[in-house]
């Protein structure tokens, strides 16, 4: 136990290292002067394997998926800036003009399209739990039904735990701000899993050490990635989409798969991804 508590305050301090969950909002700027109008994209910054701010630049599947579409659109790479924009807050940052894209799984407080128009999906996955490896006993999670009057971490503005209070109605969600605020609280014996998209739980999983940390097989619910836009521009929509389709076409998405894979080792579902729905919309 005490090598967990220990494990859990280091992942404190490198979070805050990175200034990842202190409120503190990450620019950063593809080296080289831009000539031209810039692209400001919103991305998290504390999901390893997807959007991961590190070593001064951000990485991962959705970061590809941001630069691809905004090449489409036109713009250079020195013409991109990325921002880190937390999930409940990418609504007002798109409507302010903070930020002109945003990139990541769909937020619980998003589905109604009022603030918010979606392009894609480019990823489709399920929703999934990350647990303390080596538990026994009471302690143990196996699988969903066995949080049922125990404590699962979500980020704010997630839709995960809704989905898993759908499966165990007696389940308490605990919110934090971040992903790495989660598993310190899991890792300290604050709450018993950290839910959200499995993608994301294997970078954590790979993030924190697959000694201290597991993700189970039992998904439940689902979970998307796409391109958020403010909402009222169908036809940026639209060109984001074609984007997308081009991106599956010319093999760029599968590289990025793969990428994802050798990165955290989560392997995508094909029998659902490439996401067919970039190919239906108009």
């Amino acid at each position: 136990m005490s090598t967990r508590h220990t494990i859990g305050a280091a992942l404190c301090t490198l979070a805050l290292a990175g200034v990842a969950g202190c409120g503190t909002s990450i620019e950063v700027s593809v080296p080289g002067q831009a000539d031209g109008p810039v692209l400001s994209i919103g991305v998290a910054l504390d999901e390893p394997g997807m959007s991961w701010y590190h070593n001064g630049a951000y990485s991962g599947f959705s970061v590809q998926v941001a630069q691809y579409v905004a090449k489409v659109l036109g713009y250079a790479n020195k013409q991109i800036v990325f921002r880190s924009v937390p999930l409940d807050e990418r609504a007002q940052r798109l409507t302010d003009g903070t930020v002109d894209l945003v990139v990541g799984s769909y937020g619980g407080q998003e589905a109604d399209g009022t603030q918010i128009d979606y392009a894609g999906p480019y990823l489709n996955t399920s929703q999934g739990l990350l647990v303390r490896d080596h538990d026994d006993g009471e302690r143990e999670v196996a699988g969903a039904g066995d949080l049922a009057g125990r404590t699962a971490c979500i980020v704010q503005g997630s839709d995960s735990g809704q989905a898993l209070r759908a499966q165990v109605g007696s389940v308490s969600v605990e919110e934090r701000d971040t992903y790495q605020q989660c598993v310190s609280s899991l890792l300290a014996g604050q709450s018993d899993a950290v839910a959200g998209p499995e993608p994301i739980l294997y970078g954590l999983r790979d993030q924190g050490g697959s000694a201290y940390l597991a993700v189970l097989g039992d998904s439940y619910g689902s979970a998307r990635f796409g391109v958020g836009v403010r909402s009222g521009q169908p036809k940026l929509v639209a060109q984001i989409d074609a984007a997308l389709r081009q991106m599956v076409a010319d093999g760029s998405w599968r590289q990025a798969a793969d990428g994802l894979q050798s990165s955290v080792g989560y392997r995508v579902d094909t029998g659902s991804n490439p996401p067919r729905l970039v190919e239906a919309k108009q």
